[in-house]
């Protein structure tokens, strides 16, 4: 897909407008309680004449939070941007509708699953089981509306202020990394985000083996897909197991995840976008050990480390792993496993810990090696592939 080189905001100039509260932009589409918040830097603000354009970064919240909230990715995107020159926009989800996951009203991102009994999905109430969308309304009727509220999130800020299309890029924690990979993989969106970084959740969740289903990304089109995950993260687990401590109801799971090796696998193989990558279904057969957060390689990964690397030199917190194609390098698809807490401490609440300590602070992420340092390098390198130098 050909993307212009410049948005509307750099002819136009910093509109001075905010997103309106809730968002609406009257293009015939109700997001109900969704929220728009931005930090647009001094390096990207433009009065129309010579402006630069800049990236755009999106961080989708988790399940719960908000986009400006404690522990929200405002808190590492904006300073963040702030040090290297991007438009950071912090959405929150719809808060006005009821769902199973939760028990409550509050902010969520409709990522579809397994909805239907017949898909042996546990009801609540005798309601429909939508874990994250509305249960009192069809799941395609709130997955398009996701959609739609995510492109015109994305055009009012290239609307508004002046922006770089080919520099457009995602990340999220949680239910916000399960929306990113929904994003990754959507028709409407696969072509819109360059590259997207879900951290700790993975989406096409069922409620046993038979019921996982994976789709890739139209083929020709497909963002860089870089997924972080915490090690020991039992409730969105890398690995696709089933851990019988974590979210078990009448004795039987409530949903049972694919493995990102599964879904990569699915990829590499569907989608000529990232043929050099070697992801199979040997690999699958195996996931439950495929990676290890020590530092070993397994048998027929590259490890991303060292100087010039995804990694950053002396990299100690993150592993990070690709799979090549015979004859190939594979840069579009990679792992990052990472260990938040002391040595061999996984309990409790990993989950938790990895959004607190992922998102939390202030640290504007510049020494090379933090998480949201290797977020940025990776998304710096889907624009020039060929680079190897360090964006910090």
């Amino acid at each position: 897909m050909q993307r212009a080189s410049t948005s509307p905001g750099c002819l136009s100039g910093d509109s001075g407008n905010i997103p309106p509260v809730p968002f609406d932009v009257g293009d015939g589409n109700d997001y109900g309680g969704r929220i728009l918040e931005l930090t647009v830097p001094t390096q990207c603000e433009c009065d129309g004449t010579d402006c630069t354009p800049c990236p755009v970064v999106v961080g989708f919240h988790g399940y719960g939070q908000t986009g400006s909230g404690a522990n929200s990715w405002k808190s590492r995107l904006e300073p963040k941007g702030e040090a290297v020159g991007f438009i950071s926009l912090y959405p929150t989800g719809d808060n006005t509708v009821k769902h199973t996951y939760g028990g409550g009203m509050v902010p969520n991102w409709a990522v579809p699953s397994c909805m239907t009994p017949s898909d042996g999905c546990l009801l609540d109430a005798g309601l429909n089981c939508d874990w994250c969308g509305n249960i009192e309304e069809d799941n395609d009727v709130g997955l398009q509306r996701e959609i739609e509220f995510t492109k015109a999130i994305v055009q009012w800020v290239m609307d508004n202020h002046c922006v770089d299309p080919q520099q457009v890029f995602a990340t999220g924690y949680s239910n916000g990394a399960l929306w990113s990979h929904t994003v990754a993989r959507h028709p409407e969106t696969a072509s819109l985000f360059k590259a997207v970084v879900p951290m700790d959740g993975i989406d096409q969740a069922g409620n046993d083996e038979r019921l996982r289903w994976i789709q890739a990304p139209p083929a020709g089109e497909g963002p860089w897909i870089l997924h972080i995950n915490e090690v020991f993260d039992r409730l969105e687990p890398y690995d696709g197991m089933n851990y019988p401590d974590t979210f078990i109801k009448d004795g039987v799971p409530v949903w049972i995840y694919p493995s990102i090796l599964e879904v990569f696998a699915e990829y590499a193989n569907s989608n000529n976008t990232y043929a050099e990558c070697g992801f199979s279904a040997d690999d699958v057969a195996d996931r439950f050990a495929a990676l290890d957060v020590g530092g070993v390689v397994p048998d027929g990964y590259r490890r991303l480390s060292g100087p010039g690397s995804l990694e950053g030199e002396g990299q100690e917190m993150l592993r990070c792993f690709t799979k090549d194609a015979p004859g190939a390098q594979c840069e579009k698809l990679a792992v990052c496993l990472w260990d938040g807490g002391e040595p061999g401490d996984d309990l409790p609440d990993p989950h938790s810990r990895a959004g607190g300590e992922l998102m939390g602070g202030t640290d504007p992420g510049t020494g090379g090696t933090e998480p949201i340092d290797v977020m940025w390098r990776f998304m710096q390198r889907s624009v020039n592939p060929q680079s190897k130098q360090d964006p910090q």
